[in-house]
C-alpha cells in the first residue's frame, strides 16, 4: 500500500534514543476485524526456548508490548524507530491532546493515505494500523475508533498530497486534511463536513461534533456546528437569527437555489480564488 513520507512539528525537543517495546521483541502479528493483534517473544524458563504469546481469533490471553507512558522517545519528523515500528504522537494518561511521541509496532499490512483504519485503546493513543508518517483520524465517536489515515505534517513543509492542507489539529500536532468541494460536500466518510478554516487556504474535510447539527437560521458558534452545506454567518445576514451568528445554506452563483427566508445568493468571498468563484451563501434580502 502507498504511504506518505510526511512530517510533524512537535513543540518539544525529542531526546534520548528511539525506544520500542521494553524488554521484548514485538511485531504487529496479524490483523482482524477487531483491530491489530500483538505477538511478543517470551522465554520458557524450563526449556530455555523462545515462543510467543498474543491474541487469537478466539480472544485468548493477550501479551501486549510495553510502551512508554509519557514523553518524547522518537521524532515523527524523521521516523527514527527500529525496523517494524513507526514513530507516532500520542497523549499521555489517555488524554485528549497529543503531548509526546513513541515507537509503536507497525501493522502487518499497513493502511495507506486516505484508506480506512482503526485506532486501539483511545483516540490519541497513536496505536493504529496506518503506515509510517500517517495517523488514523476522523473518528465518529470516542468509542468507535474507525477512521481514515491522514498524513502528518508541519507548517513549513506542508503536505506531500497536493490535495490536502496542513491544519493545526492541536497545540503540538498537525495533520494533512483533504481539500473538498463545499457545494458537492464530497468528503469521504466518516468525515461529514466540508468547511472553511481560517488556518488553511481552502475548504477541508472535518468530522461533525456529537449532537444534531444546526440548520438554516439556527444559532452557531462555528462552521462545524452547522449541517453539511451550511456556513456560520453573522446574525445581520440571516433572517430571524436569535444569536450572534446563525447557519446559512451555501449556493451556486450561476445556479442559485435558496430558501424563501434567505432568498439572495451572494458571493461567499468578495475576491475569491478561481476554484471558489461560483460559491455563494443564501442571505437575507
Amino acid at each position: 500500500m502507498r504511504t506518505s513520507a510526511v512530517l510533524l512539528l512537535l513543540a518539544c525537543a525529542c531526546a534520548g534514543a528511539p525506544v520500542g517495546p521494553a524488554g521484548t521483541t514485538a511485531d504487529a502479528g496479524s490483523t482482524t476485524s477487531g483491530g491489530q493483534r500483538w505477538t511478543t517473544e517470551v522465554q520458557d524458563p524450563t526449556t530455555g526456548t523462545t515462543g510467543t504469546t498474543g491474541t487469537t481469533a478466539a480472544g485468548t490471553t493477550v501479551s501486549e508490548p510495553e510502551l512508554p507512558s509519557d514523553g518524547f522517545h522518537c521524532d515523527p519528523r524523521v521516523q527514527d524507530c527500529p525496523a517494524g515500528h513507526k514513530c507516532t504522537p500520542f497523549a499521555a494518561d489517555m488524554g485528549d491532546d497529543w503531548n509526546g511521541a513513541r515507537c509503536v509496532p507497525l501493522a502487518v499490512d499497513p493502511a495507506g493515505l486516505g484508506e480506512p483504519c482503526e485506532t486501539e485503546g483511545y483516540p490519541h493513543s497513536g496505536i493504529d494500523d496506518c503506515g509510517p508518517g500517517l495517523m488514523c483520524w476522523y473518528f465518529e465517536s470516542n468509542t468507535d475508533l474507525h477512521g481514515r489515515c491522514l498524513g502528518l505534517c508541519d507548517q513549513d513543509d506542508g503536505c506531500v498530497d497536493p490535495d490536502a492542507r496542513c491544519y493545526v489539529q492541536q497545540s503540538v500536532s498537525y495533520l494533512c486534511y483533504p481539500l473538498c468541494d463545499p457545494l458537492a460536500q464530497d468528503c469521504p466518510p466518516p468525515a461529514t463536513l466540508c468547511v472553511r478554516s481560517s488556518s488553511v487556504d481552502g475548504f477541508i474535510c472535518r468530522y461533525a461534533p456529537a449532537g444534531e447539527p444546526a440548520g438554516a437560521g439556527m444559532p452557531c458558534a462555528g462552521e462545524t456546528e452547522c449541517a453539511p452545506g451550511h456556513v456560520c454567518d453573522p446574525a445581520d445576514l440571516v433572517s430571524g437569527c436569535a444569536g450572534e451568528r446563525c447557519c446559512a445554506p451555501l449556493c451556486s452563483l450561476s445556479q442559485p437555489s435558496c430558501p424563501a427566508e434567505l432568498p439572495q445568493c451572494q458571493a461567499y468571498d468578495p475576491a475569491p480564488p478561481p476554484e471558489y468563484a461560483d460559491l455563494g451563501v443564501c442571505r437575507a434580502a
